[in-house]
């Protein structure tokens, strides 16, 4: 499985033009059946204090060397570097990986998850509903895959991710699709990127395929808007 970096940078574009020109045109999410969503660039660029609680408690459980899945503009990486950590950011967009160098991250690196071999890591991260990285249930398998081959027997993995079923609430869900099955196009002023799938996990069909795959799975916190921050260890 392969990630293919959009034919159009979006997140890099922005987070590029943010850094370096001070540029806060947000970035749109576009999905056919729901009103468009934006986001702000300089929450790209947060630090601890505003970051929400679940963001605060991941990196607080952080330990040993940690592998920053996504890794954006890098305000994650950067807050545990801070603590001394070790650190691997990674991220598939050149732009993004660029910037996180210029703001004191040396080690960033363009990688595809997928295809980053032959390193281990006592901590996992993927936060801003990292586990979507997987794009559509039939290929958790292999994405569960791909953590187990990273990982120290004891190693962890943060993650989280959304249960999207508030979004249905009067709707008769098809028995024969998953709601957190997404597909999304992003843009950024005048560029609009390739549509892309993306999933989203409620906790418990998450822990169902975490099992499945030789991993316990624990519920570490929620909030009020069906967000959730899970911890993931071998079995």
């Amino acid at each position: 499985m392969n990630l293919k970096p959009s034919s159009k940078d979006i997140f890099g574009l922005a987070v590029e033009n943010y850094f370096f020109k001070k540029d806060r045109t947000p970035i749109s999410v576009h999905h056919a059946d729901f009103y468009d969503d934006e986001i702000p660039v300089d929450y790209l660029f947060r630090t601890y204090k505003d970051m929400p609680e679940l963001e605060q408690l991941a990196l607080d459980l952080c330990r040993g060397r940690v592998l920053d899945v996504g890794c954006c503009a890098g305000s994650h990486s950067l807050e545990l570097k801070a603590k001394g950590h070790e650190i691997l950011p990674i991220d598939i967009s050149e732009k993004c990986i660029q910037t996180c160098r210029k703001r004191g991250l040396e080690e960033a690196l363009q990688m595809d998850f997928f295809e980053l071999n032959q390193q281990k890591f006592d901590t996992i991260l993927l936060l801003m509903n990292g586990i979507g990285i997987a794009q559509t249930l039939k290929n958790l398998p292999v994405f569960f895959q791909k953590l187990k081959a990273l990982m120290k027997p004891d190693s962890q993995v943060l993650l989280d991710s959304s249960d999207l079923i508030f979004l249905y609430e009067d709707e008769i869900l098809e028995e024969d699709a998953y709601y957190g099955e997404m597909k999304f196009k992003t843009s950024y002023k005048k560029q609009v990127s390739d549509s892309f799938p993306w999933l989203y996990l409620d906790f418990a069909l998450l822990k169902t395929e975490a099992q499945k795959e030789g991993f316990q799975c624990e519920l570490i916190y929620e909030d009020e808007h069906y967000s959730f921050l899970a911890k993931l260890g071998l079995s």
